[in-house]
């Protein structure tokens, strides 16, 4: 009997998770059933970290974990390949390298920057949405304050000055953490008074940041970001960027060179344009068992599904992308087993359990709102350690929870 084939295509939470589960489901079977899993990357990557790396508290590598290493004596078989075309109906991915047929697939391709179609965003502003996207926000930054250490104009100083985060959720809430506790450092460095010269702006379109979270850690948030000189521009829509700054919908003017966008997310151009059933956002249809209702061997999870669970899309967040997963593999494993006439239990339809929020602003403070209890400061703080260690652990046992744990408490590179 020819062995099934199961491939994941895309190694971002859902995928890693996915493979996972596959592999102890199959472990005993690696004669009947082989597993691949596919991205064009040799790592996985953190996506909830790289702001710690566009910010300079850690290094690059702090945020990638080998696939070769997360799946060291399991049965996945990891590719590096960049897939650029299925064909659903021959049960076959394209990629540049080879191409890869399946009986069962997952699709967790993950998402990319929106940009609204606001013109100016994706010429002039920085995206934060992979590694080379964190690392160039580093050094664009490094740059900027020194160009203007060595600038006499006070109004083009004033200009390399002003660092602007676009977008008041986690991804830019954090960010702008990062920077209250780097770009002292990095002033004083270059001769610069952090106090009197910059601005550090975070612009959110809505009435408040952090709309995720209840009231009171959202005001305790904007509270200490504020204590740190932070000016929060609340409804405060960008309707276009040029290479000088922006414009919001009230006209006011914010002349700078630095534009970090993190105003939310889409599916990725590649899933968008698979022959599938679209959803919204460009994210593909599901249905409760994750599965597309074009082809019953074809799954979707992470960012990259639209699946309404009480009339309310499924969040683009790490604990969905992990629950879809396993809703996903668990599929596949019901399929595959009864294939093979091994005893198999039914899977469930996907009933999301989210156990809530964590925003760290620096490494010095947070946020949270988990098992309905609000927490700030050190304690907050020391729960996401907590929890990102779990991860680690999870993804690769005890060495995953040290080094993140010598990453972000022994090696900080400014405290």
């Amino acid at each position: 009997m020819d062995k099934k084939h199961i491939v994941v295509l895309g190694g971002g939470y859902a995928g890693v998770h996915a493979a996972k589960t596959l592999h102890k489901a199959f472990k005993k079977h690696q004669d009947k059933v082989e597993i691949t899993l596919i991205d064009k990357n040799r790592h996985h990557i953190l996506m909830t970290e790289l702001h710690e790396v566009a910010g300079n508290r850690v290094g690059e590598e702090s945020v990638m974990i080998s696939f070769d290493r997360i799946f060291s004596g399991k049965m996945v078989n990891v590719v590096q390949d960049t897939i650029n075309d299925i064909d659903f109906k021959e049960q076959v991915l394209k990629g540049e390298r080879s191409t890869y047929h399946y009986d069962q697939l997952i699709i967790g391709t993950g998402a990319q920057t929106a940009d609204f179609n606001i013109p100016g965003v994706k010429e002039h502003a920085f995206y934060l949405w992979s590694l080379d996207d964190a690392l160039r926000i580093r050094c664009h930054i490094e740059q900027m304050v020194k160009d203007a250490s060595r600038e006499a104009d006070p109004e083009k100083r004033a200009q390399m000055l002003t660092f602007v985060v676009a977008g008041g959720g986690f991804t830019g809430v954090e960010l702008v953490g990062e920077l209250i506790e780097w770009l002292p450092t990095l002033c004083k460095q270059n001769g610069i008074d952090f106090k009197k010269e910059v601005r550090l702006i975070n612009c959110e379109a809505l009435g408040n940041i952090l709309n995720m979270l209840p009231e009171k850690p959202r005001d305790k948030a904007v509270k200490y970001m504020e204590k740190k000189g932070v000016e929060i521009m609340l409804n405060s829509l960008i309707t276009s960027v040029d290479t000088d700054g922006f414009t919001t919908r009230h006209g006011d003017v914010i002349k700078t060179k630095t534009l970090v966008w993190t105003c939310g997310v889409r599916g990725t151009e590649f899933c968008e344009r698979l022959p599938l059933t679209d959803g919204k956002i460009g994210r593909k249809a599901v249905n409760e068992y994750m599965q597309s209702p074009d082809y019953q061997n074809v799954y979707l999870v992470g960012d990259g599904m639209w699946f309404l669970e009480n009339n309310r899309a499924v969040p683009q967040i790490v604990e969905a992308a992990e629950q879809t997963a396993k809703t996903a593999a668990d599929g596949v494993i019901y399929t595959i087993k009864s294939d093979l006439g091994l005893k198999a239990e039914h899977p469930k339809p996907f009933k999301s359990n989210f156990h809530g929020f964590m925003v760290s602003i620096g490494g010095r403070y947070a946020v949270s709102h988990t098992a309905g209890m609000s927490l700030s400061g050190f304690f907050a703080q020391a729960l996401k350690h907590m929890v990102n260690m779990y991860y680690q652990a999870g993804v690769c046992g005890i060495n995953g929870a040290w080094s993140y744990f010598k990453h972000e408490i022994l090696e900080i590179k400014h405290r």
